[in-house]
């Protein structure tokens, strides 16, 4: 944690009845919760969010919504394609028809769009990609995909830089038996804003389940979200900052073989 930058960082509840933190502050001008007291515990697979979306306010299209821009006109006269944004603001125009004595226009090319263009879907469920043999890189690739998958948002580089730091911090909260304990103690930097999945039984299940419940926490219902709001949504607001371009990620496993897993976001 920089002393010059305060950090956000939330975790998941788990057997263990390990607390989940939450800090002030936090990087893209959201405020943390103010010093709220720490989540309560809970089983293997739950965490503030469960298995569906967050509702409500927060708009899916996106600030950054294209809109298509060929077919604006043909020659001789206006086409039609690409006057509108595509779907969730990432689909191509289509191409414009043939104005009164000219040609067709040419295909829009505001978007992503087109065929297998990306179309939002926040409330999306998916399996993991398949592993690399690289359990860190396996953690940014999923991350990367809810990002580009479900919310048509750049991917996040692998942050290699950040790793050692990750790691120390994953050990030292399995050590403290409290998540973010690290990140609070300032123990190592960089840091950033922090996702933890405290004490989970395997790697796959971190990549596979944790990450999972994180990204189902879904957007806040308004676009100041602290306190009970934050621990609700805080997971989500992390992975999905648009000031963040970086990820590192870090595990240990303790000699009872579970599973410290920290997310390191990064501008």
């Amino acid at each position: 944690m920089m002393s010059a930058e305060k950090s956000w960082v939330l975790c998941l509840a788990l057997a263990a009845a390990v607390g989940c933190d939450a800090s002030v502050g936090g990087p893209g001008g959201l405020p943390g919760s103010g010093g709220s007291p720490p989540g309560s515990g809970g089983g293997v697979g739950s965490g503030n969010g469960g298995a569906s979306a967050g509702t409500g306010g927060v708009p899916t299209g996106g600030s950054d919504a294209s809109v298509g821009t060929g077919g604006a006109s043909g020659t001789g006269g206006r086409g039609t394609g690409g006057a509108g944004p595509g779907t969730g603001g990432r689909v191509a125009g289509s191409g414009g028809t043939s104005g009164a004595g000219g040609s067709a226009g040419a295909p829009g090319s505001g978007g992503n769009g087109g065929a297998g263009g990306c179309v939002q879907n926040i409330a999306c469920t998916l399996s993991p990609p398949p592993s690399t043999g690289d359990i860190y890189q396996d953690c940014v690739n999923r991350i990367n995909q809810f990002l580009t998958q479900c919310a048509c948002l750049p991917a996040l580089t692998r942050a290699t830089d950040g790793e050692a730091c990750a790691n120390q911090m994953a050990m030292y909260d399995a050590a403290m038996n409290s998540a973010h304990a690290g990140a609070i103690a300032n123990i190592c930097t960089p840091n950033g804003s922090q996702n933890e999945c405290p004490g989970y039984a395997s790697n796959s299940q971190v990549i596979g389940l944790c990450m999972q419940q994180m990204w189902s926490e879904g957007p806040p219902p308004t676009s100041t979200c602290t306190g009970t709001c934050y621990e609700q949504h805080g997971h989500y607001i992390n992975m999905t900052d648009k000031s963040v371009h970086r990820v590192a990620c870090g595990f240990f496993t303790t000699s009872s073989g579970s599973v410290w897993a920290v997310q390191n976001f990064l501008r």
